[in-house]
């Protein structure tokens, strides 16, 4: 996988004319179909990680695991099927694999799947509608219990590592209450195998400024792109859905890192390539200073469009480029079709149109 970890525009582009979402791969229960192959893979994965919480060991030691799913699922997505629940799973193997940046371009993918694709994504809905449509992301979050994709977040590293081994956000929160505790009681969990607040502080401070200044862009891309994607799924199913554990986690991971850095979140001296970029950017910011005064809508549509070039080529991971592009795309649409778009839902789409007079076809 290479530095871009997703090619999202092949990933979303339809598998063909007749059936852009392809088939569903559940129909195919041989012995080697992959969606089965990879189901086993997850199934063993997160069993030998539950194992591993209940010895007190690291999960990292078992990233490679999920690397299957990683080098197998794009390939599906992309030239067999859209679905929901495989996509699911790459994000959790992204997160594993790939830090902060991995669940980013994940969620990038999900937002564009849903925004291009929802009406023919598998899984396909059966009795209980559009829901099973959904599930699998809703299942990273959790409803009534713990979601899949909290732990992995939790156990992202917030400081490099040091004789393969690192300190997550759990064991930097692990360390913050047993820091409140009494000395007795403090004591007993430190020999009982409890992490020390200090080893923590230790290990951010001999951590060089530039892991922290790439783990906060990571986070914040992570962030910003889990935003678009619980706004990408709130429109498809019109009704706002449950996300809000997953971005508490990213949330708190974001203050952890900034806690932990300090002073180290302030910018570094340029380097050489720093400078190029910098005055590639200073070219893009003439091109565009040129134009500084828009004429008319076409020149602020073009203007909008080298924007979204100009992250995506400079921004690979972050969900900018791709939310500018749906901006434009929208610009071209009349109100009736932006809303058709936008609520899913036939019943509340033709209320709004009757409130607000908009003619229903």
């Amino acid at each position: 996988m290479d530095d871009t970890l997703l090619d999202i525009s092949a990933l979303i582009a339809p598998i063909s004319e007749e059936a852009p979402t392809g088939i569903d791969p559940r129909l195919d229960v041989t012995p080697t179909s992959p969606y089965y192959t990879l189901k086993d893979v997850r199934n063993t994965a997160r069993a030998n990680e539950r194992n591993a919480l209940i010895d007190n060991e690291s999960l990292l030691s078992l990233s490679s695991l999920w690397q299957p799913i990683a080098d197998q699922v794009p390939e599906l997505l992309q030239s067999h099927y859209k679905d929901l629940e495989l996509t699911a799973w790459l994000i959790e193997a992204l997160a594993r694999l790939h830090g902060f940046a991995g669940l980013a371009a994940g969620f990038s993918l999900a937002t564009h799947l849903i925004e291009d694709h929802w009406q023919q994504l598998y899984p396909s809905p059966d009795e209980e509608g559009l829901e099973t449509r959904i599930s699998p992301l809703i299942g990273l979050n959790g409803i009534e219990g713990e979601g899949a994709l909290l732990m992995p977040i939790s156990s992202i590293p917030l400081t490099p590592e040091s004789g393969e081994f690192s300190f997550s956000l759990w064991e930097y929160e692990q360390a913050l209450e047993v820091e409140r505790l009494d000395d007795e009681k403090k004591r007993n969990r430190i020999d009982a195998g409890a992490v020390e607040l200090a080893d923590v502080l230790s290990a951010a401070k001999a951590a060089p400024k530039s892991f922290f200044l790439q783990l906060n862009r990571d986070v914040g891309n992570a962030i910003a792109s889990f935003e678009q994607l619980s706004m990408a799924m709130d429109a498809a199913c019109s009704s706002p859905q449950p996300t809000s554990q997953i971005t508490k986690r990213l949330n708190a991971a974001q203050e952890a890192v900034v806690y932990l850095a300090g002073d180290k979140l302030a910018e570094m001296p340029e380097s050489a390539e720093e400078r190029v970029a910098d005055e590639e950017l200073g070219t893009t910011s003439q091109a565009f200073g040129s134009q500084s005064h828009v004429a008319n809508r076409e020149q602020a549509i073009e203007t909008l469009r080298q924007v979204a070039a100009f992250f995506k080529s400079s921004e690979p991971h972050s969900p900018m480029a791709y939310g500018i592009e749906q901006v434009v795309r929208w610009s071209d649409m009349s109100l009736p079709d932006l809303l058709s778009e936008l609520i899913s839902d036939g019943e509340a789409r033709n209320g709004y149109f009757r409130l607000t007079g908009i003619p229903i076809e």
